[in-house]
């Protein structure tokens, strides 16, 4: 057991989770950078490519930190229900800003599409994977880890299983069969975040975790890539892979205990790990809006040091404008 750590410290590490998992996210949806793809050329990841590998850790490090923190809370059916309806309310109210602003971009009322909800996903996936928990927690504690399991086998083991097939014969006929499960591939990454904050893992294992993350995200993408002969980004499709789930069981053991001596560090990262969600929200909104002003934004290709300036640029200024909000009257807009 972790018992050495004091609460504060806790927080304090998951609060540098939840801002580098924001990272990530930006991250990945910033992109513009050319990762090295030619039509017609077997293609083998660059370095740039591995780099944004990283970025399949940020949604399952949002789902680690979530379960460190709610599961065996001893929530009632009324709490959870709320908290689930609150995600689900705060996730449509956002997405039809979206649809405003895509409107505007247009000039149609055709932005306004069921599927431009889907843009903040993630909080309906966690609104019912917080109903499930709250269900599997009437049950032993063992049924828990069966869920783990099965979903372990599939979507994880299965996608696995299509990636090595497509790598052998990138041109095979079979079906694609990757699959996320409906995003309940969610559920594995709650109970291994709760498992984890209640267990002390060496550092030498999450470093050769990290290894054998990144190099199952590699196989993965050079089977992708030449596959659906469509550049590979490390995002969504990530997910419910080992890759992704060792790589985010390795960040997630060597950054939940880190202790930064610089009081400033310790508020800047505090700042954003309390702000993670309106940073996940309000990032697309910000890029949204630039492709308005500077349609140039949403064609260029940039080099991969500034494409990061700009993301840490739209995860500051995303954290600022959460903070903004959740001073003012309008702070149940971002209430979970």
């Amino acid at each position: 057991m972790n018992a050495a750590m004091s609460q504060g410290q806790r927080i304090f590490g998951y609060d540098a989770l939840k801002a580098l998992a924001a990272f990530f996210v930006v991250l990945y949806h910033v992109g513009m950078v050319d990762f090295g793809y030619q039509e017609g050329v077997y293609y083998y990841p660059t370095l740039v490519q591995e780099v944004w590998l990283l970025c399949a850790c940020g949604v399952p490090l949002f789902f680690m930190v979530n379960g460190a923190l709610t599961v065996n809370r001893g929530y009632s059916l009324k709490k959870t229900a709320q908290k689930s309806a609150r995600l689900v309310l705060v996730g449509i109210f956002w997405a039809m800003v979206v649809m405003c602003l895509f409107a505007l971009r247009d000039h149609s009322l055709e932005a306004f599409s069921f599927r431009r909800i889907g843009y903040y996903w993630f909080l309906f996936s966690l609104a019912l994977i917080y109903l499930i928990n709250y269900m599997v927690s009437k049950l032993p504690d063992w049924c828990r880890w069966v869920i783990v399991a099965a979903l372990l086998v599939w979507p994880f083991a299965t996608n696995l299983a299509w990636d090595l097939v497509i790598l052998n014969n990138p041109a095979t006929s079979l079906t694609e069969w990757r699959h996320g499960a409906f995003t309940m591939y969610g559920l594995v990454y709650l109970y291994i975040g709760y498992y984890l904050s209640r267990h002390s893992i060496p550092k030498w294992i999450a470093v050769l975790s990290a290894i054998a993350g990144l190099l199952l995200l590699t196989i993965e993408t050079i089977a992708v890539v030449n596959r659906t002969h469509y550049q590979f980004e490390g995002g969504n499709y990530c997910f419910p892979t080992f890759g992704a789930l060792l790589l985010s069981i390795a960040l997630f053991v060597l950054v939940k205990d880190w202790k930064p001596q610089s009081f400033s560090v310790k508020q800047f990262f505090t700042f954003l790990g309390n702000n993670a969600l309106g940073v996940y929200i309000f990032h697309l909104i910000l890029m949204i809006v630039l492709g308005i002003c500077f349609p140039i934004l949403t064609e260029m290709t940039v080099h991969p040091f500034i494409a990061i300036l700009m993301a840490i640029g739209y995860t500051i200024l995303s954290a600022a404008i959460s903070e903004l909000i959740r001073r003012s009257p309008a702070s149940f807009l971002l209430k979970l």
